[in-house]
């Protein structure tokens, strides 16, 4: 089944919106910079759980993205900071302190300063078609039904496909520009995927069309097989 890239998200900042690229290399890790940093309260240490704890639930209302002079980020209110200089900004639109931390592998568990582990250590690339967002219009059509909700990193036009469609491709690889990826697992969705970001609205409806209609699964997750790069129209083929 052969398609193009449509959209390539990177995330700087779990529970933070993203930005949209142009092209981005991929290693074993991921996208470059993908996740790198999280959200954590200065004084506990606690981690941001926008999806299951209210007072995490304005993260995404906020954009992360990167510069040449390193990583900014952008407020609701039109303010634009280096993620060095926003503390007190964060403080404010969270309404506690806030502190950015790096993630790392070796992190320890709770660990109240220093690296947090990775939020997502299964597999490293969330892929997510068109098609699975047009069945999801046509299940809520008066929803506000967006890639953004989703956060995938490889947004894919496959013609061909209809429906769900990813969800049934487990186990095959995917070619997309020179990158091999492997389709590991179905990506379970959570209530982040309900949440107001930007223009989007609150809408709990999105979660339970999921549940109902698709088992909770909304895109899948992917191994990288062979490193390269990828840019908004590269060729995209489901192999296997």
């Amino acid at each position: 089944m052969d398609g193009r890239v449509a959209a390539l998200w990177r995330y700087p900042v779990s529970s933070l919106s993203g930005e949209r690229l142009d092209a981005c290399t991929v290693d074993a890790t991921g996208l470059d910079g993908d996740r790198a940093w999280g959200l954590a309260d200065r004084d506990s240490g606690e981690i941001a759980y926008p999806e299951s704890k209210r007072r995490w639930r304005l993260a995404p209302q906020i954009r992360a993205r990167s510069a040449a002079d390193g990583l900014h980020l952008d407020f609701p209110d039109g303010t634009s900071l280096p993620a060095e200089a926003a503390g007190d900004a964060l403080a404010a639109h969270f309404g506690f302190p806030v502190t950015l931390r790096p993630h790392a592998a070796d992190a320890a568990e709770e660990a109240t300063a220093g690296p947090l582990k990775p939020r997502y250590q299964r597999h490293p690339i969330h892929l997510l078609t068109t098609a699975s967002l047009d069945a999801l219009r046509a299940v809520l059509p008066g929803s506000a039904i967006d890639e953004r909700r989703f956060r995938p990193n490889l947004l894919l036009d496959l013609p061909g496909a209809e429906g769900f469609a990813e969800t049934g491709w487990i186990g095959r690889s995917v070619m997309v520009g020179d990158t091999l990826l492997r389709i590991a697992e179905p990506c379970v969705r959570c209530a982040f995927t309900t949440l107001a970001q930007g223009d989007l609205p609150l809408d709990p409806a999105v979660l339970m069309a999921i549940t109902k209609r698709n088992a909770t699964h909304f895109g899948v997750l992917c191994t990288v097989e062979a490193p390269g790069g990828i840019r908004v129209g590269d060729a995209a083929r489901v192999l296997g």
